[in-house]
């Protein structure tokens, strides 16, 4: 756990990404908004399903978005934002890969998930508080996550024990000379586009440092994400669940 110099750095680091995320896009770009959806296919291979390391706040705890119903239905009624359905809102803290031939098969998946879990368990239950809103170059509305440096150990420990973890984290632009720069993020919203920057930033700006919530965490967990194209927001399939249990558990393998 970071102490309270680190965790204040960290906490600037992240509004910093965050203030660069905005002024990105609301400032240096003036075309029209992009359509997420888009990019999303040309990702995910043409709509192949993703397996991710996830913190699914909204099926486990969706009392948790009353403070964010406000921002969240003002972003639904406009023309830029489709705004997910609460039960699918979560935060990725790892990307594992693609279900297909060439990346994922799901034998795999299981393997990932055993190997991980003795070491994902010796991470305390942790907090998080939601702030500030931004939107990043892909055409994600999304809210600021602190979370003390917790995602980044639960991404070392993940990649200590699964072999196709290190490989995706050790080529992924999140890392700097070896060193983990990433950023968790709650994504609320996916751009259309359709409607102008303008109109986008009139409705976050009020939003832009606003404190949302804070949640306690007692589990990590993994997930199929089915993504389609006729249903962006299908249910999320959460094929593992791991307590946090601090950093003196050592014994077993739970489910």
């Amino acid at each position: 756990m970071a102490n309270p110099t680190e965790d204040a750095a960290l906490i600037n680091f992240y509004q910093e990404r965050m203030h660069v995320d905005w002024d990105s896009f609301f400032l240096e770009v003036k075309n029209s908004l992009p359509n997420y959806w888009d990019y999303w296919e040309k990702f995910s291979n043409s709509w192949r399903v993703p397996i991710q390391f996830l913190q699914p706040i909204g099926l486990d705890s969706p009392r948790y978005f009353e403070p964010l119903e406000p921002l969240l239905s003002k972003l639904d009624s406009s023309r830029e934002v489709t705004v997910p359905p609460t039960d699918w809102l979560h935060i990725s803290w790892v990307h594992i890969g693609f279900l297909m031939a060439t990346d994922i098969m799901w034998s795999q998946v299981e393997t990932f998930y055993v190997n991980a879990s003795p070491r994902l368990r010796r991470i305390p239950p942790f907090s998080i508080q939601l702030s500030g809103v931004s939107v990043d170059d892909k055409g994600v509305v999304y809210v600021g996550v602190h979370d003390s440096g917790f995602y980044r150990d639960a991404r070392k420990q993940a990649r200590n024990g699964v072999p196709k973890v290190y490989e995706v984290l050790r080529d992924s632009e999140e890392f700097v000379d070896g060193k983990d720069m990433f950023v968790p993020k709650l994504a609320i919203g996916h751009l259309s586009g359709e409607g102008s920057r303008e109109k986008l930033r009139s409705l976050l700006e009020d939003w832009r440092t606003a404190e949302f919530t804070r949640i306690d965490l007692t589990h990590l967990q993994m997930a199929r994400v089915p993504i389609m194209p006729h249903d962006h927001y299908a249910s999320l399939d959460v094929v593992a669940q791991i307590e946090m249990r601090g950093e003196n558990y050592r014994e077993g393998y739970h489910n």
